[in-house]
C-alpha cells in the first residue's frame, strides 16, 4: 500500500473523532500504545504512571510509553476502566471514523500503525525486545501522536488536501462540515494547496492493496 494513503487513513481517526471525545481516547490509545483488544478491555487507570520521567501504560504483553495528550485525556475519563467494552463495539467505534472505501476495525487499525511505523523508520520492529526507554525514542522519533504533527496546522492541512482528492470534493464549506474544521482555515487550504496524494495516484489504494 502507498505510504502517503495509509498516513491518510490512519490520520483520518484521528482527525475525525475529535467530534467525541470518548471515541477520540480510544483511537489514540489504539495508535498511541498498539494496545490489542482484549488489552484495551482489561486496561485500568491505576496502570497510568510516571517512571523515570517517561509517560507509560503497562498493558499485559509489557510497559508501553504513551504520549502526553492521551495520557492526560484518558486520565480525565470518570471510569476507572474507560474501555470496557467488547471487540464489536470498539470496531464500530474505530469503523464510524474510517475514510468512506475502507472500514477499519481496532485490530486493522492497531495493525495499519504498525505498518506506517515500520515504513517510516525503515526498521522490522519487535517491540517485545525494546525497553521502555528505547521504545519511548522509537515512538518521539515516528510516532506523530507524541510530537502533534497530525493535528497541528501542517498536519491538518496535508489532511484537507488529501481528503478533498479522495473523497472528490472540493467545496470548502462540505469539506468544513464534515471534518469539523474551521470554514476559513479549509478555504485557504483548498485555495492555495494541492495534495501530494493527487500525484502518486494513491488516493484509490486501500489498505489491503500490498
Amino acid at each position: 500500500m502507498n505510504f502517503l494513503r495509509l498516513e491518510f487513513d490512519i490520520q483520518h481517526h484521528l482527525v475525525m473523532s475529535r467530534k467525541k471525545e470518548y471515541d477520540h481516547a480510544l483511537i489514540r490509545f489504539i495508535l498511541s500504545t498498539l494496545a490489542e483488544p482484549e488489552e484495551i478491555a482489561s486496561f485500568s487507570k491505576k496502570n497510568l504512571k510516571i517512571r523515570n520521567g517517561i509517560l507509560t501504560v503497562y498493558l499485559k504483553r509489557k510497559l508501553f510509553p504513551i504520549d502526553k495528550e492521551t495520557f492526560e485525556l484518558i486520565s480525565s475519563i470518570e471510569k476507572e476502566r474507560p474501555f470496557e467494552l467488547r471487540e464489536e463495539e470498539m470496531d464500530e467505534i474505530v469503523s464510524r471514523y474510517s475514510p468512506r472505501d475502507k472500514k477499519y476495525t481496532a485490530r486493522g487499525l492497531r495493525k495499519a500503525m504498525i505498518r506506517f511505523l515500520k515504513d517510516a523508520s525503515l526498521f522490522e520492529l519487535d517491540f517485545e525486545k525494546l525497553d521502555i526507554e528505547k521504545l519511548r525514542h522509537f515512538m518521539e522519533d515516528f510516532n506523530p501522536l507524541y510530537s502533534g504533527a497530525w493535528l497541528d496546522e501542517d498536519g491538518l492541512t496535508e489532511f484537507v488536501l488529501n481528503y478533498s482528492v479522495v473523497n472528490k470534493i472540493d467545496d470548502p464549506m462540505k469539506i468544513a462540515e464534515e471534518t469539523a474544521l474551521d470554514i476559513d482555515f479549509v478555504s485557504e487550504v483548498i485555495r492555495t494547496g494541492r495534495s501530494l496524494l493527487s500525484y502518486t495516484g494513491a488516493k484509490n489504494l486501500s489498505f489491503e492493496d500490498e
